[in-house]
């Protein structure tokens, strides 16, 4: 670096620029290549990058490409379907690597800006972030700029180059980037899309990580109420809108500690148009559940979704495939329940309850005349000294006794398992709902943001022949949506625009688009229109015409050395023989004029243009306006020896 900082050359300037090009690309691929073999492969690059400004290549060409070839079938032989990319971001590594080692020929460079542009191309399969669009771009300005001084190098060859000259180079460089970038816009919307990807590239993640998920724990879902990471964004409802539930899964079964889910038969969806309509782009959960505001009807259109959506028990919408990309659906919901599933399937009692948690039961059902009456008993008990808390002591036994009975603080997983139980011991069918609670606006993209911390569990009892909602949960604010700012929804717009625009620019918006810029052009192609647009850009043409010939005329008539030399020309040529136009070299001229009477006066202009154009002294305005005599007195001589000829 010293180096190029004392001594730059155009090789220098080259190798800086591909090296700084090729890190990038090497960057852009952590956490997609096999970790061991990143960290080696980034030792190994920078060695190449040392003998580089030690100018020394020991090791031999063919050796290192044999190496890399033999190399490269190895890491190929991991290829498979479930996971195509990962090794193919491997062998990128390894030829940038063994690349670095080589002494750098033109070619070689031109070489590694390829590969290490192939590396953020496979990293952007892995990456759909907005974020990441900045060091693609990053990537490609610096390609460009490698580019650029990699060709003067192969032109020139390695000689000394001129420091001010880097930065016009370099403005070049991004005045191309610009024109590149608006090149793509085109391209991005005119190139025919897929509806969903290719590959999926996506690994799952273990554990719990969203409130979207096959089974509740309980403790799990307060862990899950930490993280404030965007589940969900829902457009098309009011600002304003209180106590939404999203319907996620329906857990039928409770086994030890967990809730889960054993009936996941489709079953038709109801026969009504819904009440509300609005449209979810749904982050990757690796899950099948499509998160709805309750009651959910239908989902009307998808995009990016790569199987078959459909209704199941406990009315949640399900995909035949795991969500592991964002999607787009739009769906409508109900103000009512509208299921119907049997409520012999939500009876079952755990095996081993504990007879204090039964003799809550019997006390608490004694004397009631109905399900609403015990259901009301079972709301007014979890009103009696119990709270919310993320913060769980340590117990042993089982886990409700201990909500019930020791600590009476848990959260909602707690509070809707004691419930469900309770009420199935009274006789009432009750099950488990899991999914989220409540949205934050964001003013900036009008839209709901839904976030894990807004996970949520609930009760739903079968009562006079339909489902309701039972959640005896205290109200609580999640500590991460209360640390949610501006700034923060801010980014979240931001986000949301990305995915909606770029990473969300479907084959259906593409239609869609492609539909209304035909109904528009129609629209507007008609007799009428097209005269009206004919008359204003006639008006507007006649403007500049006006604009151009008073700018010309102002132009032509200034008082400079300029309009001076150019009037004295034409004044002459005409004039004075010998002059021709093909022969309007100043020196030609004044050769033309010697011992004319004219002479001085055209010394005098002509010496005058060739100090203004050529040397680095000032032309004062006095000497234009002496300049501008001196063409006058050229014309009046001229005239008067035109009359002479003509008598």
């Amino acid at each position: 670096m010293l180096k190029l900082m004392n001594r730059p050359s155009t090789k220098l300037l080259a190798l800086f620029f591909v090296h700084f090009s090729a890190l990038v690309g090497m960057i852009a691929l952590f956490g997609v290549a096999e970790q061991t073999l990143y960290l080696t492969f980034i030792f190994i690059y920078f060695i190449g990058v040392y003998l580089d400004l030690k100018g020394i290549h020991p090791m031999k060409r063919l050796l290192l490409n044999a190496f890399a070839l033999v190399l490269s079938i190895y890491l190929l032989s991991f290829l498979s379907l479930e996971d195509m990319l990962r090794p193919f971001a491997n062998v990128v590594m390894l030829l940038l690597s063994i690349k670095s080692l080589e002494e750098k020929k033109p070619r070689d460079m031109y070489q590694i800006l390829l590969l290490s542009l192939f590396g953020v191309s496979i990293s952007t399969a892995y990456n759909l972030s907005i974020s990441f669009a900045f060091i693609l771009l990053f990537e490609i300005a610096i390609g460009l700029l490698a580019l650029v001084f990699v060709n003067l190098y192969r032109s020139v060859g390695d000689v000394p180059f001129d420091r001010n000259w880097i930065w016009v180079y370099t403005a070049f460089s991004f005045v191309f980037f610009l024109l590149v970038c608006l090149l793509t816009v085109p391209f991005f919307v005119l190139l025919p899309r897929t509806e969903v990807p290719l590959f999926y590239p996506f690994g799952r993640s273990g554990g719990l990580k969203t409130g979207i998920a096959d089974e509740v724990t309980l403790g799990k879902v307060g862990e899950v109420q930490q993280d404030n990471t965007v589940a969900f964004r829902v457009y098309g409802l009011q600002k304003g809108m209180q106590g939404m539930y999203w319907r996620v899964s329906v857990f039928d079964t409770y086994m030890g500690s967990s809730w889960i889910t054993t009936n996941k038969q489709e079953i038709p969806l109801p026969k009504t148009k819904g009440d509300v309509s609005y449209t979810v782009i749904l982050e990757p959960t690796f899950e099948k559940y499509l998160p709805a505001l309750d009651y959910p009807v239908s989902i009307v259109r998808t995009e990016g979704l790569s199987g078959r959506f459909y209704m199941a028990s406990g009315g949640v919408f399900m995909s035949t495939r795991e969500i592991d990309r964002p999607i787009r659906y739009s769906a409508l919901s109900s103000n009512e329940p509208l299921f119907e599933d049997d409520p012999e399937l939500y009876q079952k009692l755990p095996k081993g309850i504990s007879e204090s948690i039964k003799k809550l039961a019997e006390e608490l059902a004694r004397n009631t005349k109905d399900d609403e009456e015990r259901i009301k008993r079972v709301k007014a008990f979890f009103r009696r000294g119990f709270k919310y808390s993320l913060n769980l002591s340590r117990y042993q036994g089982d886990p409700l006794d201990h909500f019930l009975f020791v600590s009476k603080k848990g959260n909602c997983e707690y509070y809707a398992s004691a419930t469900a139980i309770l009420l199935r011991l009274m006789g009432v069918p009750a099950r488990i709902v899991g999914g989220f609670k409540g949205g934050i606006y964001n003013s900036y993209g009008n839209y709901y943001m839904i976030t894990n911390s807004m996970a949520h569990v609930w009760t739903e009892a079968y009562v006079g022949g339909r489902w309701i909602r039972i959640d005896t949960t205290p109200p609580y604010l999640s500590p991460a949506v209360a640390k949610t700012t501006e700034l923060y929804l801010i980014r979240d717009s931001i986000v949301s625009f990305w995915y909606s625009n770029v990473v969300g620019f479907s084959s259906q918006k593409q239609f869609s688009l492609f539909k209304r810029i035909h109904k528009d052009i129609r629209l507007n192609l008609k007799p009428e229109k097209v005269r009206g647009y004919t008359l204003h850009a006639l008006k507007y043409l006649l403007a500049l015409i006006v604009l151009y010939t008073a700018f010309k005329l102002y132009s032509s008539n200034r008082k400079t050395v300029e309009n001076l030399y150019r009037k004295f020309i034409h004044t002459v040529k005409n004039s004075v023989e010998g002059i021709e136009e093909k022969s309007l070299l100043p020196k030609d001229i004044l050769k033309s004029l010697k011992g004319d009477s004219i002479y001085s006066y055209a010394e005098y202009i002509i010496l005058l243009y060739q100090r203004y154009k050529y040397s680095p002294y000032k032309v004062y305005k006095d000497e234009i306006l002496e300049g501008y005599r001196a063409l006058n007195r050229i014309k009046k001589i001229l005239k008067e020896r035109g009359k002479d000829q003509s008598l």
